[in-house]
């Protein structure tokens, strides 16, 4: 039963009995399907089998100058009109007047062909990334159980390593396992205020939705007054473990020094490094491990309307202590892989913009593709 969480996922969560399959529209994987009702209604689909949904409808080219990819494409750069002009009070549906006098661009049909060809590679391109993105991010979870459990040392050689069992789980025997109070410095940033006091200058400072799993994204940033003194106590240093509060409780990524002048707020607790024996690349990747793998930490949130974590139960977690240089190591192999999916991760964002300014371009003629590659497609 095509569903539009299954378009979505790839994954079927309805079944028709074959008794009511003879009463029923039946939808190949080349046909086109778009969302009626609802709140996607407008968003066009394709590539899947199975019985259309009565909040859908399907879309068949009557007309031999139409391609159906060709229209497939076009039908993309039109969901956000028809989704913002959606008719209906209690469910909202595509207005059946705006789509049925809806103007379609129509070239040669070997150029439709040809602008379908292309919009279809760059996104096939894309997908293909997303899969890579994929299989890397579970080499990595794969790396995590193991390095977290046996230290880095070759799969041949796990039989050699002697565990003990201790509150963080199975480790090496001659891991310590310590406080992260006792190891690190923890420093919790300024509560968002508007008030303007003399000496104050605006700032741009990080909020949750900055600090991702592993990264810090500063493409939007809002700022906030801080006086010189703030501005000392709420400076971040290169090396900094930045971990959220509240949300995503534990969401952890490294400060590396990417821009000057940048502080933090309140919901972000800045950790920093007290001895050289911990390495704050190892226990970033530890937290990752502990709280999306291991599923340690869970409760220790404080129990208020909005789950947050507090200074002195951060201060409180017990994390893994092994001797440097096996942390270094942990810690080098986990970034290699994670460099690995950063690249991907812009290469992806970057067919996705391609993909983007193509569709829009080309369906608008505003870019013709040369004369040339069309007539490959006559």
């Amino acid at each position: 039963y095509l569903t539009a969480r299954f378009f979505r996922t790839g994954i079927p969560e309805k079944y028709v009995s074959k008794v009511e399959l003879g009463e029923l529209i039946i939808c190949d994987q080349n046909d086109l399907v778009m969302i009626w009702d609802g709140s996607k209604a407008g968003q066009i689909f394709t590539g899947l089998k199975g019985v259309l949904a009565s909040t859908m409808i399907r879309l068949d080219p009557v007309i031999k100058t139409l391609d159906r990819d060709f229209l497939y494409m076009f039908l993309r750069t039109q969901f956000k009109g028809l989704n913002s002009q959606t008719t209906g009070t209690t469910i909202p549906h595509v207005s059946k007047q705006l789509f049925k006098t809806l103007p379609i661009p129509l070239p040669p049909l070997p150029e439709q062909k040809a602008i379908a060809y292309v919009l279809r590679a760059v996104q096939e391109a894309k997908e293909k990334t997303e899969e890579v993105i994929k299989a890397l991010k579970e080499l990595k979870k794969s790396l995590m159980k193991h390095l977290f459990t046996y230290g880095p040392v070759p799969l041949d050689e796990v039989g050699r390593v002697k565990l003990k069992k201790t509150e963080v789980g199975y480790i090496p025997e001659h891991w310590e396992v310590v406080r992260l109070g006792e190891v690190y410095e923890i420093q919790q940033g300024k509560a968002l205020s508007r008030k303007k006091d003399k000496g104050v200058r605006p700032r741009p400072f990080l909020r949750t939705s900055n600090v991702l799993w592993g990264r810090v994204d500063l493409s939007v940033l809002d700022q906030m007054d801080f006086t010189a003194e703030e501005e000392r106590k709420y400076e971040l240093k290169a090396g900094d473990l930045l971990v959220c509060e509240g949300g995503e409780i534990g969401r952890t990524a490294i400060w590396e020094g990417q821009a000057k002048g940048i502080f933090y707020q309140n919901h972000i607790f800045r950790v920093r490094a007290i001895t050289s024996k911990a390495h704050p690349y190892f226990h970033m990747y530890w937290m990752q491990a502990a709280i999306k793998i291991f599923k340690l930490y869970r409760g220790r949130g404080n129990k208020t309307t909005i789950p947050n974590l507090s200074k002195r139960r951060l201060a409180e977690f017990p994390i893994p202590l092994p001797p440097l240089h096996e942390q270094e190591q942990i810690a080098h192999i986990l970034r290699s892989v994670d460099d690995k999916i950063e690249t991907e991760r812009k290469r992806a964002e970057a067919l996705d913009t391609l993909f983007k300014t193509l569709l829009h371009d080309l369906l608008t003629a505003r870019r013709r593709l040369p004369k040339d590659f069309v007539k490959k497609f006559e």
